[in-house]
């Protein structure tokens, strides 16, 4: 074994021993031992192992949030997926990327749409092998990836559009982004060409499926129907106005902004030619608000209790569409399942499960209730004619139906609706409705690989709205355990401090980096992943989103402070991770960020790269962590620049701090811990308890093979890197790149 002079601040240490990367210190065999291949996962009660018997866990990224959002291919000039997140000639960049920065796992965003674009059952095989390469590549990068079939208010075919700057036609200074003006002027023309709010997954031939009334192809589509039919009512509107702003006698002058917004209404056009949707900045509500949204859901997930008589090829449409999303499955599962690297399958991402605004529409509707409303308006006020003006502009907003006549609710999409089914969905959705459907689905998947790992999500549903917890609330009944399959895993969502946005084309949140410094997100985490334990039978649980935005306080002001507030965010989010030794997956990695369109999907501003290529908040959540356990967990932290120290009296404080301990091995497979380049820039150093070390300066790996075999044994491992004026004593090595100083 080659000696080599200890040079520099090391060169006091003595017996010290200088060995060249992987060798393994200390090891009779002065070759290096080879890291074990990937292999694919099962689960073991509430946790996941590899075939090595190893505890795996993930500290990963979604790939990509501008997925949701296809590409036009030169060529044919149709809409395409291949390329998204990234062409395949800048896979291995990214993954390499990736891996220096700590990260060990990518969610791949899957569109549905992509796979099956154009009519049931013909499928697009260049993106087939698209997604295959992408996962065969980052396995060349020791990379697990999670396939995830991705989806948001159903489809990109339903959308609407907006004015992305309206206060610049109105001179008018309350005409300000934020305000009640500023969102109603946003309604109307002019719309910028990303000016949309609209959602991705489903192709538009399922829409057609749902929705057989829609006129896809008018050139009104998108423009809000809530604006439609209003310019027949400008009078009343303006009338309405007056009498709200005090003027009681209507005879003061009507401010700029409201005649603009009087003399710039679409036109009127029938109810099919658009969709219900409202441009809010936080799209969640547009996508609880939408009745066209309620019944894509509807129809695919519980189509045969809310529209028994709606048929496509001649089957009801829940089973029409149910059987192409299964076979769509497989047709990625059957791509990838050879691929050791495959983590599991997530079946779909958050799918929709309230239908509240749709049950009222249709209890309106089956009541003939538009008489009894009207009624009730006229008898609020001393002037009886105000509630009829309330009503009328109640319905030129387009929030129900002018009436219950055949046709008019052919034009509505409501003819087939049943009210008793609809109501019913709103009680035990996710037991009665999700599960049978993630069975089905996971069944097909396991048909073509029958190692998969099925991941599945709770429904955004009543009880997500109303707030009761897990277990607590007349409204719980929880989703159960697939029956048939053997492998699941619970894949729930966190976002905290991003929301509330209540308005239309709203300005990013302002925080103070004090706001949110010494937030505890340990409590919501646990609520989110409660589930697991309380009706999945305890299944592991792996977070498959959570993140914030890049732009607090607007995206200048956020790059001029650093990102110092979504920084502090990302680091509660992983000190609270840490602790409960919990895998996650960051939203999002986006390598065509833009400092205007943020992701590219509805001005979302969440990738950890800038459009420079550059990352974002770095120093919160490219941090060490382990990948695989040779025993069971017993406690994991890092402390990162972020961390609030609370120093004692003659104790150095442990910036960068990483400290693991775990119990007796249940393998011979080495430990596995990922240490990120930008923590440790000048080296580090590792104590540990027990075993023999060595590190993978390529890989970005530092691997521990404990030695005793006790039953009782519990291993401690810590780095920390030089600490500038602060001696460190007691370590066994010092590892700088491919060089490693052993005692």
């Amino acid at each position: 074994m080659m000696r080599k002079a200890c040079v520099g601040s090391l060169a006091a240490l003595a017996g010290c021993v200088v060995l060249s990367m992987l060798q393994l210190s200390g090891c009779t065999d002065e070759s290096p031992k080879e890291p074990v291949p990937m292999t694919r996962l099962r689960t073991d009660r509430s946790y996941l192992r590899d075939d090595y018997g190893r505890y795996m866990y993930f500290q990963g990224v979604n790939t990509a949030g501008s997925s949701k959002v296809p590409l036009v291919d030169t060529a044919s000039g149709k809409f395409t997926y291949i390329g998204r997140p990234f062409p395949t000639e800048r896979a291995r960049f990214e993954f390499n990327r990736m891996r220096k920065m700590g990260i060990n796992s990518i969610r791949l965003l899957v569109m549905w749409e992509g796979v099956e674009p154009d009519a049931k059952g013909q499928y697009d095989e260049a993106y087939l092998q698209y997604l295959r390469e992408i996962v065969k590549t980052a396995g060349d990068y020791g990379i697990y990836v999670l396939m995830d079939m991705h989806q948001d208010m159903f489809s990109r075919h339903l959308g609407v559009r907006y004015n992305e700057d309206p206060g610049k036609d109105v001179d008018d200074p309350a005409v300000q982004p934020g305000n009640l003006q500023y969102s109603l002027l946003s309604l109307i023309p002019p719309y910028g060409e990303n000016a949309w709010v609209r959602g991705d997954g489903a192709p538009r031939w399922v829409l057609k499926a749902c929705m057989p009334e829609k006129d896809f192809d008018s050139p009104n589509w998108g423009i809000p129907r809530i604006a439609s039919g209003m310019d027949e009512h400008r009078g009343e509107l303006i009338t309405l106005y007056k009498r709200l702003s005090g003027d009681a006698g209507g005879t003061g002058e009507v401010p700029k902004w409201v005649q603009y917004l009087m003399d710039n209404l679409p036109p009127s056009f029938p109810p099919n030619q658009s969709t219900d949707m409202l441009p809010f900045t936080n799209w969640g509500l547009s996508a609880a608000l939408s009745i066209d949204v309620e019944r894509s859901y509807a129809c695919l997930l519980a189509g045969d209790k809310a529209f028994p008589t709606l048929q496509a090829d001649g089957m009801n449409i829940k089973d029409y569409l149910q059987e192409a999303y299964a076979n769509a499955w497989a047709k990625v599962a059957e791509a990838v399942a050879d691929l050791p690297n495959v983590m599991g399958y997530d079946v779909m991402n958050e799918p929709e499960g309230n239908f509240l605004v749709l049950a009222a529409e249709a209890a309106a509707i089956q009541a003939n209730a538009w008489e009894g409303a009207k009624k009730f308006l006229e008898g609020q006020f001393a002037d009886p004619t105000t509630g009829d003006m309330l009503f009328d502009i109640i319905m030129a907003l387009r929030l129900l139906p002018p009436d219950n006549q055949p046709e008019t609710l052919r034009l509505w999409g409501l003819d087939k609706v049943d009210l008793m089914g609809v109501l019913g969905l709103n009680y035990g959705f996710d037991k009665n409705h999700l599960t049978p459907f993630y069975d089905r689905v996971g069944q097909a998947i396991l048909a073509v690989d029958p190692k998969a790992v099925i991941v599945i999500e709770p429904s955004m549903n009543i009880t997500a709205l109303l707030g009761s917890g897990i277990g607590g609330g007349m409204w719980d009944v929880s989703m159960t355990h697939p029956p048939n399959l053997p492998h699941v895993v619970y894949g729930p969502h966190n976002y905290a401090d991003i929301y509330p946005f209540l308005g239309f084309n709203q300005q990013p949140r302002s925080f103070t980096p004090e706001e949110v410094r010494y937030r505890d997100y340990r409590p919501a985490i646990t609520s989110s992943m409660n589930l697991a334990a309380h009706s999945l039978g305890n299944v592991p649980t792996i977070f498959g989103e959570f993140g914030t935005y890049f732009n607090f306080n607007g995206i200048e002001q956020s790059k001029a402070d650093n990102y110092i507030v979504s920084s502090h965010i990302l680091d509660n989010y992983y000190e609270a991770f840490d602790g409960m030794f919990q895998s996650r997956i960051l939203w999002c990695h986006s390598p065509d960020n833009d400092w205007t369109y943020g992701d590219h999907w509805n001005h979302e501003d969440f990738s950890i790269i800038d459009p420079n290529g550059k990352p974002r908040s770095e120093m919160a959540w490219a941090r060490p962590f382990v990948r695989a356990l040779a025993g069971k967990p017993v406690s994991v932290h890092f402390w990162s620049d972020y961390h609030f120290f609370d120093p004692d009296k003659g104790k150095t404080i442990p910036r960068r701090e990483f400290e693991l301990k775990y119990a007796s091995k249940e393998s011979d497979a080495p430990t596995e811990i990922m240490v990120p380049d930008v923590q440790y820039p000048d080296g580090f150093y590792v104590w540990v308890s027990d075993g023999q070390c060595y590190y993978d300066s390529t890989a970005r790996v530092l691997y521990h093979y404990p030695q005793s075999d006790d039953p009782d044994v519990v291993y401690t491992l810590r780095m920390l890197p030089p600490l500038p004026g602060e001696p460190n004593e007691g370590w066994k090595y010092f590892f700088k790149g491919d060089q490693v100083i052993s005692r």
